[in-house]
């Protein structure tokens, strides 16, 4: 996958605010693991980065491998939002937790080589209909009691 310069920049030169012991240890595979899930899950670099810079620090702070496919297990993100998201309000420890979900997820895709994960929200725009069914006696919708008056009885 080939970015656009700045995006490229960013990845490349990220590093958490007042970068915590150990960043050095995991930083190459925090840039590399959104690199690879960036294009399928469609959030924010930034945020994507400081995600998975977190999850992947405190991993190293408890003995784990640098390795996403470890971080990334849906067992050790669970217990990433129960003990190191203890301070966030609890709706953005779940945004983590979907978000780190959706970048395994999409590493999941990648290596398989299966096409674009679909999409897992709606679309922001509703969209006409391409093809409207061809109604019977009347222009292109349904019929109604007025265009059918002998289904009405009279009075």
């Amino acid at each position: 996958m080939t970015f656009d310069p700045d995006t490229s920049a960013k990845i490349t030169s990220y590093r958490p605010r007042s970068a915590p012991p150990g960043w050095e240890a995991v930083a190459d595979q925090v840039r590399a693991t959104v690199a690879a899930s960036a294009p399928w899950v469609g959030y924010r670099i930034e945020r994507l980065l400081h995600m998975v810079g977190r999850l992947a620090i405190w991993c190293h702070g408890r003995g784990l491998p640098a390795d996403p496919e470890v971080w990334l297990r849906h067992e050790t993100i669970d217990a990433f939002v129960l003990a190191g998201c203890a301070d966030l309000a609890p709706r953005t420890a779940q945004t983590y937790r979907s978000w780190l979900r959706q970048v395994r997820a999409a590493l999941a895709w990648a290596q398989r080589g299966e096409s674009t994960p679909v999409a897992l929200s709606a679309p922001s725009e509703r969209t006409a209909p391409t093809h409207r069914p061809n109604w019977p006696g009347c222009a292109g919708g349904p019929p109604t009691f007025a265009a059918r008056p002998a289904a009405m009885p009279s009075r």
